[in-house]
């Protein structure tokens, strides 16, 4: 019976601390403790079942096969636990985030759903287990399916994180447009608005190549799969190009300020 690489949140950084905490919301922040919570649950038990497994196979004693048989279950019951509050925050967190459309996030919705129910569906047939053959049985079922879980996973993180990055290019973009309509009045008044004309081209640039590193990553996370050897790098390829993403945006509102400050110096 294998370990499954329990997924981990790889962009907490990016994912907490986004939106104000509501004291009567089951939000974010608390699914992500649920989920840590289980996850420590999970390693504990499964050193448990390292041990236990090892003791019955050594001595092959009723004792050590119903030891063995209580710490597979635990483990097998943390272990789903631990992947069903992961998909559920991730599902609560692709609740709170602007910048996704309606039909995206209903999509992703099922997705999850579907994964939640059918883990629901495997712990619920853990404890009828009566032999460590039936356990093997059981958890086969999930690891089968686990390839399915990590590539939602993937594509769920970066559907919340481009979703954060519309909508930060949403409002540089009403920036610009403030902008153009404030140096369009100034030009008119025969004031001379070449500069900031030229700098605002090239904070437009900036909105594009941000967009175009937003469809490489798109391109990115559709083309992992379950048959993927290694998904994590077709993931660190992807977060490369939210960073880079990011980082022209960052720039376009570094231009905005700068040429905010021409037009009250002039």
């Amino acid at each position: 019976m294998r370990r499954l690489p329990i997924l981990s949140f790889l962009l907490t950084i990016f994912l907490l601390g986004f939106f104000p905490v509501s004291a009567q919301e089951f939000d974010f922040n608390k699914a992500y403790q649920d989920y840590q919570y289980n996850y420590n649950l999970y390693r504990s038990s499964h050193i448990d079942y390292i041990a236990a497994r090892s003791e019955y196979l050594n001595y092959r004693t009723l004792t050590s096969q119903t030891k063995a048989i209580e710490k597979t279950k635990e483990m097998l019951l943390n272990r789903a636990e631990t992947l069903k509050t992961y998909l559920t925050a991730l599902r609560i967190k692709l609740r709170e985030t602007t910048g996704i459309t309606n039909y995206d996030q209903n999509i992703s919705y099922l997705k999850l759903d579907n994964k939640v129910t059918f883990i629901s569906s495997h712990k619920n047939s853990l404890p009828s287990a009566a032999s460590l053959e039936d356990l093997l049985k059981i958890s086969t079922e999930l690891e089968k399916a686990y390839p399915e879980i990590e590539v939602l996973s993937y594509q769920t993180l970066g559907k919340i994180i481009i979703g954060k990055e519309n909508y930060l290019r949403q409002k540089i973009n009403e920036q610009i447009q403030m902008l153009e309509e404030k140096i369009n009045e100034i030009r008119n008044e025969g004031e001379d608005t070449t500069i900031p004309e030229r700098w605002l081209i090239q904070t437009k640039e900036k909105i594009k190549r941000s967009e175009e590193k937003e469809k490489e990553t798109q391109t990115v996370l559709g083309k992992i799969s379950t048959g993927d050897t290694n998904k994590i790098f077709s993931w660190n390829k992807a977060q490369k190009l939210l960073e880079e993403e990011n980082q022209y945006l960052k720039e376009a509102i570094s231009n905005i300020k700068e040429i905010i400050r021409e037009i009250k110096n002039d």
